[in-house]
């Protein structure tokens, strides 16, 4: 590959890493949300307006775990594409130092 491809290629996994974490997060605060409301609750409760059993609201909260374990996963493979990445382009100037330093804050 070219030292532009790379370079391109390193920055849409930065992106893409950046936005699997916003989206973990989000799910985390649900998941909290949704053991909050099942440990202060009765049989019957309501998360967001709908009305769960709670059997139901534990197979939410197992489905949004599930989730945030598939998310971890994909993170894990965007990092090692960008170290494959980064190994690939070898001596680096200043901008592409930036660019690999902003990689490794995700």
């Amino acid at each position: 590959m070219l030292r532009e491809d790379l370079i391109l290629a390193l920055k849409l996994i930065t992106q893409r890493m950046r936005n699997v974490r916003r989206f973990q997060f989000v799910i985390n605060f649900l998941f909290a949300y949704v053991l909050l409301r099942i440990a202060f609750s009765g049989l019957q409760l309501t998360i967001f307006a709908l009305p769960f059993t709670r059997g139901r609201a534990f197979i939410v909260a197992l489905l949004l775990a599930i989730i945030t374990v598939a998310l971890n996963r994909l993170r894990g493979n965007y990092r090692r594409n960008g170290q494959r990445v980064v190994h690939a382009l070898g001596e680096l100037n200043q901008q592409e130092t930036g660019l690999v330093r902003q990689f490794q804050r995700y």
